[in-house]
């Protein structure tokens, strides 16, 4: 396993800073964040081109395209080239991509007949390119749930069509049974940390991703015995909305505590 970073983590920066950013704190690689400021919403090979460039100078790698194709939207096609162009110009084999919007229990036969479709053949024609998928697990899509994940991979039926794990339910993780579920389906993980709050704890915030209620040391145990040797990628970053020193402290910390624990899981190959 690789510690990685997510650049929507930094957001607030053009991604040429992030990138800086994130080779300074330690990180292995970084996942493109697809909008603006890091990409634009037009397809432009040469800032594509010069963002390849920076992460590879830094020493890291691209870990994962982090697009926002969607089945189900009227640029899902245009915006499904454009991704596998943008992916093969940062010379990474990933693309995130979203199932749909809406979740399990929203969608009728039909709209899984249709999202399940438009991802095969997405997924077919990123297959002949070299490419892999890796679906958002995210509220608002199929993949809202862990039973969504599985069926819409069963009516996808591609082999390139992957996971992009991350917790759905910091309050319920549910890690020793979803993970044997999904594992060996996942190609990438977002690590985000929530606690309940000091001052309202019926709400909760963001945290270091070593404080809070999800613990990613068994997480990553039960990943590792799936098989994943992927990147684990800081998403969000404590103190966002406070200041920027505290954002910037909580960079560091994370970066060295998934430092630390990818290196406890990380194996040759």
């Amino acid at each position: 396993m690789k510690p990685g970073l997510a650049t929507i983590a930094l957001r607030r920066y053009d991604v040429f800073h992030a990138i800086d950013l994130a080779s300074q704190a330690g990180f292995a690689g970084v996942e493109i964040w697809g909008k603006p400021p890091h990409m634009p919403e037009e397809f432009d090979p040469e800032h594509t081109a010069r963002v390849r460039d920076r992460v590879r100078a830094s020493g890291m790698k691209v870990s994962m395209f982090g697009s926002y194709v969607r089945p189900g939207l009227p640029d899902f096609q245009p915006k499904a080239e454009e991704a596998i162009k943008i992916a093969k110009i940062l010379g990474t084999r990933r693309i995130r991509v979203w199932a749909g919007n809406k979740e399990p229990h929203e969608a009728d036969e039909d709209v899984w007949q249709d999202v399940t479709g438009e991802l095969k053949e997405f997924a077919l024609h990123a297959e002949d390119e070299g490419m892999i998928l890796a679906m958002e697990m995210h509220g608002g899509t199929l993949c809202a749930t862990p039973e969504g994940c599985l069926r819409v991979l069963e009516m996808c039926k591609a082999p390139n069509l992957k996971i992009n794990f991350q917790v759905l339910d910091p309050r319920n993780p549910d890690l020793e049974r979803v993970i044997p579920m999904l594992g060996k389906y996942v190609v990438n993980v977002h690590a985000q940390n929530y606690r309940p709050s000091r001052r309202e704890p019926d709400k909760l915030e963001l945290c270091l991703i070593r404080e809070g209620l999800v613990d990613y040391d068994r997480a990553l145990a039960l990943l590792a015995e799936q098989g994943f040797n992927g990147f684990v990628e800081v998403e969000f970053l404590k103190g966002e909305n406070e200041n920027e020193n505290v954002m910037l402290d909580s960079l560091q910390k994370d970066a060295q505590y998934l430092r630390e624990l990818t290196a406890k899981y990380q194996r040759e190959g």
